[in-house]
């Protein structure tokens, strides 16, 4: 049996790891595909078939509406049997790209894992169970099906409309908790108490219940938590999503203070020196 053709579209913190995996595994003929040429080079890729497979999409969303028409642009010039988006979108993109492109099978399944470098990551695709949800049944199952052949883990759900929400979710609510400590620690501030006793206390009631982890109260930086939490609300207005934005914009003035950022390294250290234990 002839073996299948995959593109990975886009080589970055996570095309490039899933490339690596794919032909690493023997399994695929696999070809990479990066706007930025370098990236290509960098993985001996310089030519591409005229037609493939699958496509995996791992390209950043910051755009809806551009991202659909991208990604339908790359499966007009491929012509994939399917479609797997690995990005974190907004909801409905998957159904979107999939109504351009009915001819195909998409499906969405988000990526989890720190992203420290491509080794590490590759460990992270192996550890976490790769969500599916598809445009349709026969969309999760090929996805599914691809995953498995990979040696990954998979669980389905009910459409993609819970996969692209989970994984909104999931980051939301990280940035939630950091959001909650900044705004504990501004209180602590205006009423003279030490944050770093009061984190003490939470802290050691999440040892023995471990419902209540501690986040330190710094700037939410990163590529993933502010950005989806802005993802989130192109589909769905919130007071509460708004509030985490304006807790954020409030800390990076904040943290200009000597005291502040002095106070939030304090608490930094102390949850390091902690895990370490």
């Amino acid at each position: 049996m002839p073996k299948e053709t995959v593109l990975v579209v886009g080589l970055g913190e996570v095309g490039r790891p899933l490339f690596e995996l794919l032909d690493e595994s023997g399994k695929f003929i696999v070809f990479g595909f990066d706007t930025d040429k370098s990236k290509m080079q960098s993985l001996r890729q310089t030519t591409l078939p005229n037609k493939v497979d699958i496509i995996h999409i791992c390209l950043p969303c910051s755009n809806k509406s551009k991202f659909v028409d991208v990604v339908t642009s790359y499966i007009g010039k491929f012509e994939p049997k399917l479609v797997i988006v690995n990005s974190t979108v907004p909801l409905k993109t998957t159904i979107g790209i999939y109504e351009k492109c009915s001819n195909c099978l998409v499906a969405h399944s988000p990526v989890r894992g720190v992203h420290k470098n491509p080794e590490y990551m590759k460990g992270e695709l192996k550890r976490w169970t790769k969500y599916v949800g598809g445009a349709n049944a026969k969309a999760a199952d090929a996805a599914r099906n691809h995953f498995e052949k990979l040696g990954l883990k998979t669980k389905v759900l009910k459409s993609c409309t819970e996969t692209e929400l989970a994984k909104l979710f999931e980051t939301t609510y990280r940035a939630w908790m950091i959001a909650c400590f900044q705004e504990m620690h501004r209180i602590s501030n205006r009423v003279g108490a030490d944050f770093a006793d009061v984190v003490d206390f939470i802290e050691d009631t999440h040892r023995i219940r471990s419902d209540r982890p501690v986040m330190f109260p710094d700037v939410i930086g990163g590529h993933c938590l502010i950005p989806n939490v802005e993802l989130l609300l192109e589909s769905y207005d919130s007071k509460l999503l708004r509030l985490i934005l304006d807790s954020n914009e409030k800390r990076k003035e904040e943290v200009k203070d000597k005291r502040v950022s002095e106070e939030v390294e304090r608490i930094k250290r102390k949850l390091e020196k902690h895990k370490q234990s």
